[in-house]
């Protein structure tokens, strides 16, 4: 037999006693409010309308390039910078399917079941099948569907970590090199502008930011023998090329789609030697500090300016430009 003690909305403390499941004739039901309803809904209710309105104060980032777990401080970072997060997994193998009436079936299933998880922390994660560009599509609507919206996406390219997984040089590797590294962003970078531009008007441009995170490549350990200390993992022509056909592709993105008043595309290039981006959730500050600042300024910069590439740790300036620009 156990003791339970309830406390009266009013103050007043009843006592009594629950024996195998019988009710217990001394212990008072919990009494409704004014309204009616009983205080414990009434507080459900109060706390859900206050987390709608703090999750309509803040904005919907999306990441991907850089898988969970693997991208969880940078997630973090995001997330305490008013931002609800969407990150990417590897998929199951159910997940990889070019079906798009299947695979949108089965994500909704997936986003019910984490969606209220998702809202409590502020962060989500979402499956993508990186070589099926259905799978670009379906996972820009996931996105959207866990928080209602999406107003940045952030292209993470981080060359070490692609380096510590793909070190061979075959056919096989060359292959899977292409559709991992190089086609799944373009696939899901031509899905934003396209998302953007339907989505967002001039007073509210979309943010798409293409995140270069460099590490040494065979060639530069052959120049600087020092690399090959064990500190760093050196990319092998697979990676190094898509690191290169990263940079090329996100250049002439902008230069194409640079002008569009209602999409904003931010080009960020460092390196693990910079204090700022060997941590990646002070990364994630740093960029999300950025485009806020940037977004303070009520400018656009127009595409040439947008071709510099931005150094981790600039400021924005007045006129909407980084003190620290590179090439």
């Amino acid at each position: 037999m156990a003791n339970v003690v309830r406390t009266h909305p009013q103050g007043a403390v009843v006592g009594g006693s629950r024996s195998h499941g019988k009710p217990d004739g001394n212990l008072l039901p919990e009494p409704p409010c004014k309204h009616g309803i009983s205080y414990r809904i009434c507080f459900y209710l109060y706390f859900s309308t206050v987390c709608d309105i703090l999750f309509l104060m803040t904005k919907t980032t999306l990441v991907a390039g850089k898988d969970m777990p693997a991208c969880s401080k940078f997630a973090d970072g995001l997330s305490q910078m008013e931002r609800r997060v969407v990150v990417c997994e590897p998929p199951s193998l159910d997940d990889m399917t070019d079906d798009a009436e299947t695979d949108a079936a089965s994500q909704a299933v997936n986003n019910r079941q984490q969606k209220i998880m998702g809202k409590a922390a502020g962060v989500a994660t979402v499956p993508w099948n990186k070589p099926s560009p259905i799978s670009a599509r379906t996972l820009l609507l996931s996105a959207e569907a866990f928080f209602e919206g999406l107003d940045e996406v952030v292209l993470y390219f981080d060359e070490e970590l692609f380096a510590s997984r793909a070190n061979q040089v075959n056919i096989e590797e060359c292959a899977q090199g292409c559709d991992e590294m190089i086609l799944s962003y373009q696939y899901l970078t031509l899905e934003v502008l396209n998302r953007f531009q339907r989505r967002h008007d001039n007073a509210n441009p979309g943010v798409l930011v293409f995140l270069l995170k460099e590490g040494p490549s065979a060639a530069d350990a052959m120049r600087m023998p020092s690399l090959r200390n064990g500190a760093y993992s050196i990319a092998s022509p697979v990676v190094a090329a898509a690191a290169t056909a990263f940079m090329a592709f996100a250049e002439n993105i902008v230069a194409i789609h640079g002008d569009l008043p209602n999409i904003r595309i931010l080009l960020v290039r460092g390196d693990k030697n910079m204090d700022i981006v060997s941590n990646d959730a002070a990364f994630a500050k740093w960029l999300a500090s950025y485009i806020d600042a940037l977004e303070e300024t009520k400018t656009k910069t127009d595409a040439r300016k947008s071709l510099s590439w931005i150094k981790p740790g600039s400021k924005v300036q007045s006129g909407g430009f980084s003190l620290f620009g590179r090439r």
